[in-house]
C-alpha cells in the first residue's frame, strides 16, 4: 500500500492545474571548498551519502622536478601562447615565472594539463591515480561534507600535504555508516640509471593500482587484500550491505596472472631502460584473472571468509594463457549478487562481458545474445528484482538499453525509455520496484547527446524525466530552476533519489580564485554537483512555459563535457563501462 501511494503521488499527477510544491524537492548535498564538482555515489536510509570531489583547487606541484629545458614542456607552453592567441587575449605567465615560483591561476592550469596528458611518462608527477581523469577525494556527506583520506600520504616535497597521486574513491555505504570503496597506491620518487649512463633521474612509481577497503565510522581502514598480489595485484569493493552478523562486501580480486603476459613482461621488464617497476605497470590490466569476489566480514571488520563467485565459462587449456574478468557490482540480502562476466558468445570461440548474476554458487547468465549486446548489471533489490542495461544496435548504431530481470520467474524486460535510439543505463532499484538512472533526451545525430536522469515504476510501466517532477522556477518565480539533474544514482525506499546536477556558478580558476573578465564581469561556469530529491507526497508536477522550457534545455551541459566530468563515476559501483563493448 505504502508504495501504491507513492507511485500515484509521482507518476499520476503529470498535468497540474496550478503551481504549487512539486513531487520531488531538491537540496543541495553541499561540496568542499576546495574542489569544484562534487558527485554522490551511494546513500543510506538513514540519509548517509558518500561520493567523490574533482577538480582539486590549487594542487602542488613540484617545481624542483620540472625541467625548464624539457621540449614537451617548451612546446605544450607554445600550445597555450596560441590558446590565448586565437582568443585574442595575451598570456598572463611565462615558463620563466612558473621556474621562479610566481604561478597564478592560468599557470597552474597549464601545469596539471601538462602533467596529465604526460601521466604515462614515468618521470613526471603525478596529480591523479590515472590517465583519464583528475585527481578525485573520497568524500562523506553526513552533517558536512568531508574529505576522508584512503591511501594518501602526506610529503615535505609537497610542502607537508597530501601527494594528491592516488585515486580515491567511496562506493557504497552501509546502513550504519560504514564505508566501501577502493583507492591507488600513491607515488614515491626513486632515482634510476639507464644503461649506459652516468647520470641518474627521478622516476615517480606506485605499489598497486587498484585495492578494495571498508572504513568504519571512526576512520580505521581495512584492505581487502586481492587473492593474487604478486607486484601489488588488483582489488575492489563496489557494495557493502550490512547482516545481523556483520557484512557483506562484494567486488573482484585478482585470482591468478595470465602466462601469456607474464611472459611478455618478463622479457620486456629487464630494468634497463626504465625502472621495473614502471614496466611492470604497463601489463597490469592485462596481467590478472579477476572474478567477482565476496567478502563476509564480522561487526569489528574482521575479514571471515573470501568468496569466489566464479566466471561465465570455462577457459580452454589455450583460453588459461590469456586474462578473464569477471565483477560482482551490487549484494542484497538474500545474499545474490550482480554484476558482469566475460561469456562465450552465443556458443562461439568469441567473448564478451554479459550482465550475469551470482547465486549458490553459479553464474548466470539471462540476456538474450540474440538480441542484445554485451552489458551489465547494476543492483538488484531484496526482492531479487535485478536492473542495468545491455547494447542493441538501433539503426546500425550500438546502444544502450536499461532493463529489469526477476530472478524468480526469469522473465527480463526492456522498458520504453526517452525515445527509441535513445541510450539509457540503470544505475538503482529500490524494494518499491522503482528503477533509477541516465539517459539520452536529444534526438540529433551527435554522439555526445544531453543526458538526464530518470524515474521508471516496474508496476505501473511509467517512465519519467525526474526533471519533470522538479519546479519549473528557481524561488523568485521568474528566473529558470537552477539544476538540471544529470543522473540519479542511488534511490531509497522512501523514494528519495541522490544524484548529480549541473549548476551555473562563479567561475573559479585552477588556484580557486573567482575569475572575472576584462570589463570586471564576474564569469559563469557550468560545475557538477551532488543533489537530493526528497519525495513530496502532496506534490504535483508543473507545465512549464514554453520559454521556460527552452531556458531549461539551454542549461543542459552538452554530453560531450558530461561525459568527461562523469567519468570516473561512470567507473564505479554500478556503472561500469571500462571495456569497449561490441555487438553483432
Amino acid at each position: 500500500m505504502k508504495y501504491k501511494l507513492l507511485a500515484a503521488a509521482v507518476f499520476a499527477a503529470i498535468t497540474p492545474q496550478v503551481q504549487g510544491a512539486t513531487p520531488y524537492v531538491l537540496e543541495e548535498l553541499g561540496n568542499l571548498d576546495y574542489a569544484k564538482h562534487a558527485y554522490v555515489t551511494d546513500a543510506n536510509e538513514a540519509g548517509q551519502a558518500v561520493g567523490m570531489a574533482q577538480g582539486v583547487f590549487n594542487i602542488v606541484i613540484d617545481i624542483a622536478e620540472l625541467d625548464f629545458e624539457d621540449t614537451r614542456l617548451i612546446n605544450s607552453y607554445k600550445d597555450r601562447e596560441r590558446i590565448f592567441e586565437n582568443r585574442d587575449e595575451e598570456i598572463t605567465f611565462t615558463l620563466d615565472d612558473i621556474e621562479n615560483g610566481n604561478i597564478n591561476g592560468d599557470a597552474q592550469e597549464f601545469l596539471q594539463d601538462f602533467l596529465l596528458r604526460y601521466y604515462n611518462i614515468s618521470t613526471y608527477q603525478k596529480i591523479s591515480g590515472s590517465t583519464s581523469t583528475e585527481f578525485n577525494i573520497a568524500i562523506e556527506y553526513n552533517n558536512s561534507t568531508q574529505e576522508r583520506v584512503i591511501y594518501d600520504v602526506e610529503h615535505p616535497d609537497y610542502d607537508g600535504g597530501l601527494t594528491r597521486s592516488v585515486e580515491n574513491i567511496f562506493t557504497s555505504i552501509a546502513e550504519d555508516g560504514v564505508k566501501a570503496g577502493w583507492g591507488s597506491a600513491p607515488y614515491t620518487k626513486i632515482q634510476f640509471t639507464e644503461d649506459g649512463e652516468t647520470e641518474s633521474e627521478t622516476h615517480y612509481i606506485r605499489d598497486f593500482t587498484r585495492r578494495g577497503v571498508v572504513i568504519n565510522n571512526a576512520g580505521e581502514r581495512v584492505d581487502l587484500m586481492p587473492s593474487e598480489a604478486t607486484y601489488g595485484g588488483i582489488s575492489g569493493a563496489y557494495n557493502i550491505v550490512q547482516k545481523s552478523d556483520g557484512y557483506l562486501v562484494v567486488g573482484e580480486t585478482s585470482i591468478s596472472i595470465a602466462s601469456d603476459t607474464q611472459e611478455s613482461l618478463d622479457d620486456r621488464c629487464d630494468g634497463e631502460k626504465s625502472p621495473v617497476e614502471v614496466c611492470r605497470e604497463t601489463y597490469i590490466n592485462s596481467l590478472y584473472n579477476r572474478h567477482a569476489t565476496m567478502w563476509r566480514l564480522d561487526s569489528n571488520l574482521n575479514v571471515l571468509e573470501t568468496v569466489d563467485l566464479g566466471l561465465g565459462f570455462i577457459p580452454d587449456e589455450d583460453e588459461q594463457k590469456k586474462a578473464w574478468r569477471s565483477a560482482a557490482l551490487a549484494v542484497n540480502e538474500n545474499e545474490i549478487a550482480v554484476g558482469y562476466s566475460d561469456v562465450k558468445y552465443r556458443d562461439s570461440s568469441r567473448v564478451y562481458s554479459y550482465p550475469v548474476y551470482y547465486k549458490n554458487g553459479d553464474v548466470v547468465e539471462f540476456i538474450d545474445e540474440e538480441n542484445y549486446g554485451p552489458g551489465r548489471a547494476t543492483a538488484i533489490n531484496n526482492n531479487n528484482i535485478i536492473t542495468g542495461y545491455a547494447i542493441k544496435s538501433i539503426e546500425n548504431t550500438d546502444r544502450t538499453k536499461f532493463f529489469y530481470h526477476n530472478v524468480v520467474t526469469g522473465e527480463t524486460v526492456f522498458p520504453t525509455d526517452f525515445f527509441k535510439s535513445s541510450s539509457a543505463v540503470a544505475t538503482d532499484i529500490n524494494d518499491n520496484g522503482l528503477i533509477i538512472g541516465q539517459g539520452e533526451v536529444e534526438t540529433s545525430s551527435s554522439a555526445n547527446r544531453r543526458k538526464e536522469a530518470f524515474i521508471y515504476d516496474i508496476n505501473t510501466d511509467t517512465f519519467t524525466n525526474l526533471n519533470d517532477l522538479l519546479p519549473c522556477f528557481a524561488n523568485d518565480g521568474e528566473s529558470s530552476f537552477p539544476y538540471v539533474v544529470a543522473e540519479a544514482t542511488s534511490i531509497s525506499n522512501d523514494g528519495t533519489v541522490y544524484g548529480v546536477a549541473t549548476k551555473t556558478v562563479d567561475k573559479r580558476d585552477a588556484q580557486g580564485n573567482v575569475v572575472v573578465d576584462d570589463n570586471g564581469k564576474v564569469e559563469q561556469e557550468s560545475v557538477i554537483v551532488s543533489v537530493k530529491l526528497k519525495y513530496n507526497a502532496g506534490g504535483v508536477a508543473e507545465k512549464c512555459p514554453e520559454k521556460a522550457q527552452e531556458t531549461y534545455e539551454r542549461q543542459g551541459a552538452s554530453f560531450g563535457a558530461l561525459g568527461l566530468l562523469l567519468l570516473p563515476l561512470v567507473a564505479i559501483r554500478r556503472r561500469f563501462l571500462n571495456r569497449k563493448c561490441f555487438i553483432q
